[in-house]
């Protein structure tokens, strides 16, 4: 029996191991799911952007995303579906080696001692910016890329045309929002309730549902304060854009392409004890008939959104517990 004095040492020791396993899998591990008949050994202009998960140990949420992205046209185009998970869990592992519709990438966000006793936002930052450094600078299929990469979470639905959608986004915003920071494909105009699907808008915006950005604003990020600042990834970001250390422009449409389906945790339940809250995850979304819209008939409206847009207030999840970011 390990006496009570000892047992701290015990865990520290036992995660060590644990942290040396994740980073030996991290570096070593074969790329996975669609490998063989996907784009590997391909160049960066034969597949479509990189999407990256970070996920939380919610396989009820997880499964569902995985089934959605299935259904996306165009996914196995990707250049890789990179999969970081926040902890070893059998049954998110096995989720993750389901995927059989493009090359995927599995790593594990490494255990460190301060995450025990970090608030869940800031924990939840530092899995983010890791993983941000990962794809930037050693994940192999996107180390050297030069484009967008996309981002989605662990209850991040999306719709058959998000890369259709997204894809389009990524091309005009270099010459139509040079001044973005990013793209979104959750909606960005004035309202909420918009029906036109093939509206698009510039908003003063940091929003953190289904984005993409590129290289120049992860090098914006590295070189702010985004790391000293307490607070979760998205708020990081808001204040970067506030404080003039990244553009404060997004673009994105009036009609979302991607829902939040996470609905369990001590602020967010399905008997809708916080209206408010209930409220913030529920807005339009475009149907089945989204493929049926080319591309190239998406418009711009012809004015910035004079909205000045914070994250919205989503649930987040660490260890089955629910919490909001605050301003």
């Amino acid at each position: 029996m390990v006496a009570p004095g000892e047992r701290g040492g015990v865990c520290q020791r036992v995660g060590m191991v644990l942290k040396t396993l994740q980073e030996y899998w991290n570096d070593k591990a074969p790329l996975l799911g669609a490998a063989a008949g996907g784009q590997e050994g391909k160049g960066e202009g034969a597949c479509l952007l990189p999407v990256a998960l970070y996920v939380h140990e919610r396989p009820q949420y997880f499964r569902e995303v995985v089934g959605g992205l299935s259904t996306v046209q165009g996914i196995g185009s990707v250049c890789v579906v990179v999969v970081s998970l926040d902890s070893v869990h059998q049954e998110m592992i096995d989720i993750v080696l389901s995927v059989d519709f493009a090359p995927v990438r599995m790593l594990f966000h490494p255990v460190t001692e301060d995450l025990l006793v970090l608030q869940p936002v800031v924990a939840i930052k530092k899995h983010w910016i890791w993983l941000q450094d990962a794809i930037w600078t050693s994940v192999p299929e996107t180390q050297n890329h030069a484009g967008h990469v996309a981002l989605l979470e662990e209850d991040h639905l999306v719709t058959a045309d998000y890369l259709l959608v997204l894809t389009r986004l990524v091309e005009l915003q270099k010459t139509e929002c040079p001044r973005c920071w990013g793209v979104t494909v959750r909606w960005a105009c004035m309202h909420d309730d918009d029906t036109d699907a093939r509206k698009l808008c510039r908003s003063h915006s940091v929003i953190n549902t289904g984005i993409a950005f590129d290289r120049s604003t992860y090098d914006a990020i590295k070189k702010s304060d985004f790391e000293a600042f307490n607070d979760g990834w998205d708020w990081s970001l808001f204040h970067l854009a506030q404080t003039g250390q990244m553009p404060d422009m997004m673009l994105g449409p009036a009609l979302s392409r991607i829902s939040n389906i996470g609905r369990l945790g001590a602020t967010v339940t399905d008997d809708g004890q916080d209206p408010h809250l209930q409220r913030q995850l529920r807005y339009n979304k475009v149907g089945k008939e989204g493929l049926a819209i080319r591309p190239e008939t998406l418009w711009i409206h012809s004015e910035a959104q004079h909205q000045y847009t914070p994250p919205a207030w989503e649930p987040l999840f660490v260890g089955g517990i629910g919490f909001i970011a605050a301003p």
